[in-house]
């Protein structure tokens, strides 16, 4: 976190939080806005609001479907959901306004890092990368071979960093078409199902490692993962928030040797004009009751209140740094 704003906010803040700010808003409904319903945001939903119910039993989080973090920053700042959780790219991506946004677009501050080990694995048929010399992404700016290639949705951050990392690299999706081949824009289980069939070289998204997807594919092909340069990862980090990431070997009983990539980070946030109490109820649920992040999913059991407070890329609501503060962070 900004250590500056940190130690202006803390003094100010820790007294009126310790002593009133509770009560004010028990036995409240409060709403977080995360993703598709199933997925990991939604389990995460599910440990935030017994976080919460551990603090004030009388309030309680409801998760709201949504198509995802761009989404979601927008109805942070319509006051449509009074939580929500987005990636860091996001926000970075929303800060600048870049596309989907049409102008810069700020608004919101951090509550507490929720992850930040989502790798982009870039998978490929192991006997075409071994055909094609392919070891990295990099290698794919000289391949003048037909190569398919299937990435997340359009428009969402891990098809934006798949595209915007290509190119650091030296390849363009428009490269690869022209050299015969295609870019697919799919979602995981659709991209899953596509390269179990044969369809595509190559399927590349920010997922946990050891994702179900990744093992369907493997029972019906040979796999391997590209690497990414450390020059094209650290642009990466600059660009859009992203965080280094090795695969080690074994991470899957197929991959015999350490992967070097970059990864999505997901945090939640809130406004920054967000009642006070509502920031103090749920960042003292996250950082005293860590235990219920951890125990929503496996992924989730490194989480813990000193990851929490580790974002750098905007501010955290200064509500949020004075439980961070209390909780010893």
């Amino acid at each position: 976190m900004n250590k500056m704003s940190k130690s202006i906010t803390i003094a100010v803040l820790a007294t009126a939080v310790a002593t009133a700010i509770t009560p004010a808003f028990a036995g409240q409904n409060i709403t977080l806005c995360g993703g598709s319903p199933g997925g990991l945001w939604s389990l995460l939903g599910a440990g935030i609001d017994a976080a919460v119910r551990k603090v004030d039993p009388e309030s309680n989080v409801t998760y709201q479907t949504s198509s995802g973090g761009f989404a979601n920053i927008t109805q942070i700042n319509q006051g449509k959901c009074d939580l929500a959780i987005v990636h860091i790219g996001e926000v970075v991506i929303a800060g600048r306004g870049e596309e989907p946004f049409s102008k810069p677009t700020g608004g919101v501050s951090a509550i507490a890092l929720l992850y930040n080990w989502a790798p982009m694995q870039w998978v490929i048929d192991k006997a075409y990368a071994e055909e094609h010399g392919l070891g990295s992404i990099g290698d794919l700016s000289g391949i003048e071979n037909t190569f398919n290639l299937v990435v997340n949705r359009r428009g969402i951050l891990p098809s934006i960093l798949a595209e915007k990392s290509l190119v650091a690299s030296g390849v363009t999706f428009a490269q690869i078409e022209a050299n015969g081949g295609s870019v697919q824009f799919q979602g995981s289980g659709s991209a899953s199902e596509i390269m179990q069939d044969g369809k595509a070289d190559a399927w590349v998204n920010a997922t946990f490692v050891g994702s179900g997807k990744i093992r369907s594919i493997a029972t019906n092909r040979e796999l391997t993962l590209l690497s990414v340069s450390d020059e094209v990862i650290a642009a990466m980090q600059d660009a859009y928030g992203s965080t280094a990431v090795t695969i080690p070997a074994g991470a899957y009983k197929w991959l015999d040797h350490d992967v070097k990539t970059f990864g999505a980070q997901a945090a939640l946030i809130t406004a920054e004009d967000a009642d006070p109490a509502l920031v103090n109820l749920v960042a003292r649920a996250v950082y005293e009751n860590v235990g219920e992040v951890q125990g929503v999913h496996k992924a989730m059991r490194a989480f813990n209140a000193e990851l929490g407070a580790s974002i750098d890329q905007f501010e955290y609501h200064p509500t949020a740094l004075a439980a961070i503060e209390a909780a010893g962070n």
